[in-house]
């Protein structure tokens, strides 16, 4: 059995999910790496290459080694990005990361993966000295060609490795010790005390007993470790005065098996609107070496924008624009500004990533950051209305617009041959502008223009079903 140090990580979110990938591979379908998988993997070996040509800088008499690889007779196994081989015969390693943390927002600690790469290589008779996470800066601009000195961060984090250290040795051996049983309790896993976006792969194999609707739907959940300890699994078995007023109508919805509605709280949403409406949607590219003057580490900045115009009249008219090339975002903000009149209500779906994508453009273009200042005075975010005055258990305890527009719209659907998702949506574009081929490259443009279209679409179309919700209830 060989444990690695993403397999270690695997191993703290669900222990049995891992021991299952090994000793019954065929019990599950795994989910395969999506392109936009494949497409992070890209980009942090681009950090690392990075990193790599300019270590010689960073330290003109260090002596480095690139991948290098350490095995324990036990299982253990690391591979270090870099490492400095001393005059001392020690050693220092740099684990080198595409983000620009040390730990990200409930995903993984570099430092935790740091801990193990040094566990190792000490178990195989190295004398660690020094460990660094070699990461990008936020806070760096490009301007030219890239300049390393300035994007990359050298994190010293010995001290803290040290602290952890004894505890993942601890860790790596029970997960060894683990792995290598024959069997373990099939009957459940650890995921059912936790929400639903931290279940693993295996969740329903583990925990067959629970029936749906059940609790992983309740929105904003914060209390499942409590329910599934109480043996509450079962979102009808959930009392109410256990739930807040905001998830309280998802469980009657369940309950009803039909949606709970507030027709005067949509009424009163409505009626916040000004005509014209304009019903717009970015699709954005981030990386974490900027590809355009002005840009900065992860920075979500918009490529495309797909922009419907309702008018009180019915007439209903559709613009876009798709970014050809990198660095285009002041044509993107000129084909807005033609399009977008002074008067009416701007709709988004999650307005918050709307208004921080204008943001951006504001402090990238500050000649037109009073027109984007506007538009975001005047965006509606149309998710709002699903938090609490349309309710469906249909949507699955979610308001995202993938859930919520196949139930109120199913003759609308995204394509699934073609972009459907925004990571798809990235990769997409990003190979849009760097093919060769013309007829790829149309193709690519086609979907992207096909996909972001359809968002929009669909807003005026889930509008159009809060209007009638509203008519039918004042004719009747």
């Amino acid at each position: 059995m060989r444990l690695t140090k993403t397999e270690f990580v695997d191993y703290q979110k669900c222990s049995k999910a891992l021991w299952l990938k090994h000793a019954k591979p065929e019990a599950i379908e795994w989910p395969p790496l999506s392109d936009f998988d494949r497409h992070q993997m890209q980009m942090g070996y681009e950090v690392e290459r990075l990193a790599q040509e300019y270590m010689p800088t960073w330290d003109a008499e260090g002596k480095f080694s690139f991948q290098d690889e350490f095995k324990t007779d036990a299982g253990l196994y690391a591979r270090a990005d870099i490492v400095r081989t001393n005059d001392d015969g020690t050693i220092d390693i740099f684990e080198v990361k595409s983000s620009a943390k040390l730990k990200e927002s409930n995903g993984p600690d570099h430092i935790d993966d740091a801990t193990f790469q040094t566990v190792v290589a000490e178990r195989c008779g190295h004398n660690v000295r020094s460990v660094f996470v070699v990461h990008v800066s936020k806070e760096y601009v490009r301007q030219g060609v890239i300049d390393p000195a300035e994007l990359l961060v050298f994190a010293d984090v010995t001290d803290e490795v040290r602290r952890r250290q004894e505890m993942i040795s601890i860790n790596a051996d029970l997960a060894l010790r683990f792995l290598n049983q024959a069997e373990i309790d099939e009957s459940f896993c650890d995921c059912r005390f936790k929400s639903r976006g931290n279940h693993c792969a295996a969740f329903s194999y583990f925990n067959s007993d629970i029936e749906e609707p059940s609790i992983y739907v309740i929105p904003n959940l914060r209390k499942a470790s409590a329910f599934a300890e109480d043996g509450i699994t079962s979102l009808l078995d959930v009392p109410e005065d256990q739930l807040t007023a905001k998830q309280v109508p998802v469980r009657r919805s369940a309950e009803l098996g039909a949606p709970v509605i507030n027709r005067q709280g949509i009424r009163t949403f409505l009626e916040t609107l000004e005509w014209p409406l304009y019903f717009y949607d970015y699709e954005t590219v981030s990386s974490p070496v900027p590809r355009a003057d002005g840009h900065s580490p992860h920075q979500q900045m918009p490529i495309q924008f797909s922009l419907h115009r309702l008018d009180e009249d019915g007439t209903l008219t559709h613009t876009e624009y798709l970014s050809m090339q990198d660095g285009d975002q002041e044509q993107l903000v000129l084909q807005l500004i033609a399009n977008i009149g002074e008067a009416g209500s701007l709709i988004a779906w999650n307005k918050k990533f709307e208004i921080g994508c204008n943001n951006r453009l504001g402090k990238l273009l500050p000649e037109h950051v009073h027109f984007l200042h506007d538009m975001s005075h005047r965006t509606v975010d149309l998710m709002d209305p699903f938090a609490e005055d349309y309710v469906d258990i249909a949507f699955g305890g979610s308001n995202s617009i993938k859930h919520v527009l196949p139930v109120l719209c199913p003759d609308l659907s995204y394509n699934k041959d073609a972009v459907h998702d925004g990571g798809m949506a990235i990769v997409a574009w990003i190979e849009m502008v760097e093919t060769i081929n013309e007829h790829r490259r149309n193709r690519l443009a086609r979907e992207l223009s096909e996909y972001c279209e359809l968002d929009t679409l669909a807003m005026v179309r889930i509008f159009e079903v809060l209007r009638k919700i509203v008519s039918e209830a004042a004719s009747a």
